[in-house]
C-alpha cells in the first residue's frame, strides 16, 4: 500500500483524465486508466478506493462526484462507490437497485456539467 502522498499525486493525476471521461460521456476502468496513466503504480484495491475519494475531495458545490465515472467490467458500478459517495455526502440508498440508481444518476450528472467545460 502507498503512503498519503502518493495516493494525493495520483489523484491529482487522475482528475483531468476523469474530467475528459466526463466530457466524452463515458465511463472507464481501472485497466485503462493505468493505460492512460504511464506511469501509474499498481494500487492495491483499498489504495484505489483512497484515490478514488481523493479525486471528489476538492470538488466544488453542487459538483457531481468524477468517482462515479470508474466502472468495474461492462460499465458496473464500482463496488465501493456507494461508500465513496456518502463519504461525500451523497445519498445511494440502502439496497443494491437504489445504489444503482443513484449511481447512474451520478454518471449522468457528471457527463452533463462537463460536456462543455
Amino acid at each position: 500500500m502507498l503512503d498519503a502522498g502518493q495516493l494525493l499525486e495520483i489523484s491529482t493525476e487522475l482528475r483531468p483524465l476523469l474530467e475528459q471521461i466526463a466530457r466524452d460521456g463515458a465511463t472507464i476502468t481501472w485497466s485503462l486508466i493505468r493505460k492512460c496513466l504511464k506511469n501509474l503504480p499498481h494500487l492495491h484495491k483499498e489504495d484505489q478506493c483512497v484515490v478514488l475519494w481523493l479525486v471528489d475531495e476538492d470538488r466544488r458545490k453542487g459538483e457531481p462526484l468524477l468517482s462515479a465515472l470508474v466502472t468495474v467490467g461492462d460499465r458496473q458500478m464500482h463496488p465501493r462507490y456507494p461508500a465513496i459517495a456518502e463519504q461525500h455526502g451523497v445519498q445511494t440508498g440502502s439496497g443494491v437497485p437504489q445504489q444503482r440508481t443513484a449511481w447512474s444518476y451520478e454518471v449522468l450528472k457528471a457527463h452533463q456539467y462537463w460536456r462543455y467545460r
